[in-house]
């Protein structure tokens, strides 16, 4: 089993493994897939990588895995569809790992469409509370609504109420 993975990493190129898996490097460094920062480095005189965000490395296998989160097998088996290498024992084997590969790229996809719509709709509704909050402070500060009148009250109730929201929606903790 050992030495299958030994003939296998001779095989692959970390380079192509991290630039189908990751694109392109930036100043060298590879992103870790949904980050705005480079954090993987490459060394290629002993085929072997660094995550320097997760502190984890490893070889060709471990970078697959790593960034797939799967384990080294099923890595070793996707690559081999993908990149035709003879670690895979038939055809039938190489395609179904690349259908099930062209599945899970499917549903990161739709995780991050979903992701950047919920995003979205966090975003409007914190401009719609901002904006509530803005206009009945506008009418508090407006000196048209006299003192103790129940519009008065109501407005500093809306305003506490967006508030509140506000801190749910971003996060702060309230004790």
């Amino acid at each position: 089993m050992t030495e299958k993975f030994k003939i296998f990493r001779e095989q692959v190129h970390i380079q192509d493994v991290a630039i189908h898996l990751m694109g392109r490097p930036e100043r060298g460094m590879f992103k870790y897939p949904g980050e705005k920062t480079a954090s993987i480095k490459l060394y290629t005189q002993t085929q072997s990588f660094y995550d320097f965000g997760r502190n984890t490395g490893g070889d060709v296998i471990a970078l697959w895995a790593h960034v797939r989160n799967c384990n080294n097998w099923e890595a070793m088996n996707e690559i081999a569809a993908i990149f035709g290498v003879s670690a895979v024992s038939n055809e039938t084997d190489r395609k179904s790992i690349a259908e099930r590969i062209r599945r899970q790229e499917k549903v990161q996809k739709e995780r991050e469409q979903a992701e950047k719509r919920r995003q979205k709709r966090w975003v409007k509704e914190v401009e719609r509370l901002q904006e509530w909050r803005k206009l009945c402070q506008d009418l508090l500060d407006s000196g048209h609504l006299p003192p103790f009148c129940d519009v008065r009250s109501w407005c500093y109730s809306e305003i506490q109420v967006a508030d509140y929201r506000l801190d749910i929606l971003c996060g702060i903790e309230i004790e």
